[in-house]
This record gives structure tokens, sequence and C-alpha cells, in this order.
């Protein structure tokens, strides 16, 4: 790949400059969605993403991350709540925010009998550029995406990782004020997926807004400023994953081997873990910082034993 920087052809204007007074990126207040006559798959959920940030959420499957996901990118109606997209109404102006964002679902099917350029111009004409200026920025993408080799290959050629890599920038290709990624490096091999990273990562660093769903947590506390948790529909945390660890009390884990298995033991003081364990005849032990997934069981956990607690009462 080249430098790290997304190549840009978009002239500066006041609005795509940053300004104190432009709204945020994205914005959800109070969103509900009920499918008809099926589960209530979003339920109450606020949140902000803020410019130059990328914004993670996580959750288990079926939590309503995709359908938080399309609602925001238009494809679905909310039964109540707002989203705005840079203060734009998403349900009474689709079309102006569908011209803000650049959409990479979890599922999309790319035309077999075209190749990656192709591609690349055709979908820029179709994003309002010009002849000249699609096939500047095809060449572009092609040579930021590292897709030189592929410029003139069909798309039933290419593997998994590419196929990925394409429709990021096709995502990428009229420079999007919002970047949405759904689940965008699911099933890659680990030099695919940081290769992906990369390319997020520069497009944030551009001071635009970044939104993905991801079910790795490396992914996310690689990428993200922010990590969001949606639990049976609702937000039960955001914040950053040093707040979220902070949330749980636990900064430090000691884990050691017994009979019975694997032991952990949670704590925030290193010494005061391991004098505990050696009081109980351990020697062999390990002491880390605890992860984001230890955060996220914790969260999830601990929102499941609300939910059964008050449906008990």
């Amino acid at each position: 790949m080249d430098d790290g920087r997304v190549p840009s052809i978009r002239r500066a204007t006041s609005e795509s400059q940053p300004s104190a007074e432009r709204p945020p990126p994205v914005e959800v207040l109070g969103l509900n969605k009920r499918y008809k006559n099926g589960p209530q798959a979003n339920q109450d959920i606020s949140l902000t993403v803020n410019w130059g940030e990328a914004l993670g959420v996580m959750g288990p499957n079926g939590a309503g991350k995709t359908t938080l996901v399309r609602q925001i990118t238009t494809e679905l109606v909310p039964t109540s709540g707002e989203v705005r997209v840079v203060g734009i109404d998403a349900v009474s102006h689709p079309n102006r925010v569908k011209s803000r964002i650049g959409v990479v679902p979890q599922e999309a099917r790319l035309f077999e009998g075209l190749s990656v350029h192709q591609h690349l111009r055709i979908f820029g004409k179709m994003r309002g550029l010009s002849r000249r200026d699609a096939r500047q920025r095809a060449d572009e993408l092609v040579a930021h995406l590292d897709l030189e080799r592929y410029r003139d290959t069909g798309t039933s050629r290419l593997s998994g990782g590419l196929r990925r890599r394409l429709l990021v920038g096709i995502a990428l290709l009229a420079e999007p004020d919002v970047l949405i990624l759904d689940e965008p490096t699911v099933g890659l091999d680990v030099e695919s997926r940081h290769q992906l990273w990369d390319v997020i990562r520069s497009y944030r660093e551009r001071d635009a807004a970044v939104l993905l769903t991801t079910h790795y947590m490396e992914e996310a506390e690689t990428l993200c400023d922010r990590i969001g948790i949606i639990q049976e529909g609702r937000l039960i945390a955001i914040d950053t994953v040093a707040n979220l660890r902070a949330s749980i009390g636990h900064e430090y884990k000691l884990v050691y081997e017994t009979d019975e298995g694997r032991q952990t033991v949670y704590g925030n003081d290193q010494s005061a873990l391991a004098a505990q364990v050696r009081e109980e005849g351990v020697d062999e032990y390990a002491v880390m910082r605890t992860t984001l997934e230890d955060v996220y069981l914790a969260l999830t956990q601990a929102a499941r034993e609300r939910t059964n607690g008050d449906g008990a009462e």
C-alpha cells in the first residue's frame, strides 16, 4: 500500500472543513425498531459519533447491531426515534443522507463480469462524479488499496480479502463524511484484515467518522476510539476501552492452573492479587491487564442479571 493516506479529489468547501458549528456526523436519539409481527430489535438507543472518531458496536448475534446500522443507512425506517447524519434527518431525507455516507454491508454482491477498475469507475459515476473524475478516483483507489495487480481482473477471480477491499473502495469513492461498515473483516485471513484496518484507520484520520460493527475484540480495540455494546436490542454501555475497563472495577487479572482447570482472579492491584494466590499455595501464575473480552463478558453478564432480576419482580 502507499503512505496510508486516503487520496482525495474533493475540493475544500466550508461544509467539508472541520468546524465547531458542524453537527455531529451521526446522531441516534431514542431509537426503537420493532419488526411487524416480530421482535423489538432496538430499544431506546441513543448515541453520537464524533468527527475523526471510529465507534465500534459489539454484541452477540441477534443483539440488534445490523438493525441499528440499517436504520442509519436509511435501509430501514425506525418505529420511533430519530437518526440524523450531518444534521440531516434520515427518515425525511434518505437520499441526502445516502450522498453523505459510504457503506460496506455485511453481505454485498459484485458484478462478476466487471473488473476491479470498471467497478470503481461505474460506481463513481453513480455517485455523481464526472467521467474524468470517476476514472481518476478509480486510479487513485486502485493504487491506495494495493489492487494494481488486479486492476483488470474480473471480481469472480478475486479472493474474499480482495473483494472486501474493493467494497471498501466503492464506499470511499465520493469521500463520504461517514464510513459505515457492518462486520467488515469477517472471514478474512490475518493479512487481509490488517490491510483493511490500515485503510479504515487512515480514513478516520482525515477527520471523517467511522461506524463499524464487529465480533473481533482485537479489531474493536485496535481501530475504535469508543465501543458500544448492544444486548437484546439495548445499548448497555458506550465508552473508551479504558473507561469500560474501569467501570467493571477490575484492571488486572491473575490466571493459574489447578486440577480443576484454569482459574482467574480479578482485582486492581497486581501485588495484592499475587499475594492472595500465594497464600493459597499457588506458585505459578500470570498477571495481566484485563482485556476487552473480559470487559465485554462482565458487562453482558451484568446486563443479563439485571434483566432476569427485573423479570422476577
